[in-house]
């Protein structure tokens, strides 16, 4: 259960009054290091700490279901992929004996923040029945990985979270030795453990035929208990997830959370692009060659589909003008640009009374409320409107059927057997994987070596295989809840869950939340299932709707 409501009895978590009752705390709050989430926490924390908190375990969840796809769980490749943003971003490590209280107090942070950003992902991720499939699956998957780095903890784990699994006597197990150890695979060099617990609770290892049953019981040796309880973990979280959403329209009326809620769907934490420079400066003049080399596919649509028409509408027009301010073309660069196609189909009258140019010029900062605009992300393009008929904005792999797919990717000289592998992964909607894919054909590399989330990021990393060395600009993501968008999908498909690979600096998050530096959000966890609003997303410009410049 989880509300967000005032509550006089909320705990201090200030750290000075923390520090003095740290050995106590971190005994009764969090005595073992995994928990199953079953009590939602209680306290004050800032608007900024919310944010970044939760955004720390969704990098964490997105690298699980990224490595997932591109590796074999439990291959070396996955594990490292995956174990090296668990360590980063949301460390957790266990007990250990006579510490110090500096060493508690840094594992009493680790596991609050573990708690709570639980907490806050549940309410971010509860509104779709798809969003809570990604969620219960991704954090099942984190739940086991903790579990299997130290399966001596087990014991303590269930005593912790008051699961009464009945431990077999030694003398019961010494009659069974063979039978149990023949079930589960396990050396008889290795001493055995074991719990027993009815059949039901153990149907994974059931159907695998790797426990040995007796009586409507399965005894399970305690390193298969893992099994058994990520089970148990997942259907308690889908329960608690369809509470959450249930109780979701008690807070809808706070634009704080629910502004950052929306955010977190589709936060990015990576390169704004906003000032970017590349060896050489990039001039209009090359784009026609960077677009068959580094332009990501949605960029290079657009750009050929503007070159060959003189024309775009206002979605494509957004998308792609910001894309060239995030290569670090000029404004008059880019009017100049802008004006050249576009007259091609229209006299410079007519194109100087349409608007576009005051367009390139509010996207620049120079008009309208004077704010700087930075180029789209992955998740922004993926999730958001689709390009109508005559338009060509959005993402290739997300908006075009697979027949157009297939066509243009031939026409961009894809061997059909990668085509046929791209569109794979199209079909099981992972969208920047197959765009990472794309960069692997076209660069002649095996992997891609990082994780795609901007277009503008496609682009850096394409110049830098080319030996171009390339300077990124300012680094945060901007979070202003207080903007309403125009219509982002409210259905979130697991392709939007990719894994960011830089350390979240949310910069401007105190200005943008109002009070953010004071302001708390109280705490007093409580969630509860399908009577959902469907909530709309951040608008595109502040001040620029669809209809003001399309001609």
């Amino acid at each position: 259960h989880y509300f967000i409501q005032s509550n006089l009895r909320t705990m201090d978590f200030s750290l000075s009054k923390r520090r003095r009752k740290i050995p106590a705390l971190l005994d009764e709050k969090y005595g073992t290091r995994l928990s199953m989430y079953a009590s939602p926490p209680q306290g004050n924390i800032t608007t900024q700490e919310f944010y970044t908190t939760a955004l720390d375990r969704l990098t964490v969840l997105r690298a699980i279901y990224n490595a997932g796809i591109k590796y074999k769980k439990g291959s070396e490749q996955y594990m490292k992929s995956v174990t090296s943003e668990m360590k980063e971003r949301l460390p957790l490590r266990p007990n250990v004996l006579e510490e110090s209280d500096k060493n508690l107090a840094s594992k009493f942070e680790e596991r609050r923040k573990d708690h709570i950003s639980h907490f806050l992902l549940r309410l971010a991720y509860c509104r779709t029945e798809e969003a809570r499939r990604w969620f219960c699956d991704t954090e099942k998957e984190l739940f086991r990985l903790r579990l299997e780095e130290n399966t001596d903890e087990i014991a303590h784990f269930l005593v912790g979270n008051n699961l009464k699994f009945e431990e077999v006597i030694e003398s019961e197990v010494a009659q069974r030795d063979v039978l149990i150890r023949e079930s589960s695979n396990i050396l008889r060099d290795k001493k055995l453990l074991v719990y027993k617990v009815p059949f039901v609770e153990a149907l994974e290892l059931v159907r695998r035929r790797a426990v040995y049953l007796e009586g409507g019981m399965a005894y399970v040796p305690h390193t298969d208990l893992v099994s058994i309880l990520t089970g148990m973990f997942r259907t308690q979280l889908s329960k608690a997830l369809i509470k959450c959403a249930r109780s979701l329209p008690a807070v809808s009326d706070d634009e704080r959370i629910m502004g950052i809620l929306q955010e977190l769907t589709t936060a990015y934490n990576g390169d704004d692009f906003s000032n970017t420079k590349v060896e050489g400066q990039v001039t209009v003049s090359q784009l026609s060659g960077l677009s068959r080399i580094s332009f990501p596919p949605c960029m290079r649509h657009m750009y050929e589909t503007f070159t060959e028409n003189h024309h775009m509408k206002h979605g494509a027009r957004l998308q792609f003008c910001l894309f060239l301010k995030g290569l670090g073309l000029s404004l008059e660069d880019v009017r100049t640009y802008f004006r050249s196609e576009f007259c091609k189909k229209m006299d410079s009258e007519t194109y100087g009374k349409s608007g576009h140019d005051y367009m390139v010029r509010h996207l620049f900062g120079k008009e309208g409320k004077r704010s700087d605009k930075i180029p789209y992300n992955c998740l922004k393009i993926i999730m958001g409107a689709g390009p109508s008929s005559g338009d060509c904005h959005g993402c290739p792999f997300r908006h075009m059927d697979s027949a157009n797919l297939e066509k243009r990717l031939e026409s961009w000289k894809i061997p059909k057997v990668q085509i046929r592998e791209i569109l794979g992964l199209v079909a099981g909607q992972h969208y920047q994987i197959a765009c990472s894919k794309y960069f692997e054909v076209t660069h002649k590399v095996k992997e891609a070596g990082f994780g795609l989330n901007h277009p503008n990021q496609y682009f850096v990393e394409s110049q830098k295989k080319q030996g171009k060395n390339v300077v990124v600009g300012n680094q945060g993501y901007k979070v202003n809840p207080s903007q309403s968008s125009q219509s982002t999908s409210s259905q979130m498909t697991p392709s939007s869950q990719q894994p960011s690979q830089v350390t979240p600096t949310p910069s401007d998050l105190s200005q943008n939340l109002s009070d953010s530096s004071q302001s708390t959000v109280k705490m007093n966890t409580s969630l509860t299932a399908d009577e959902l609003k469907e909530i709309e997303g951040l608008k595109d410009i502040e001040d620029i709707d669809d209809d003001d410049f399309d001609m």
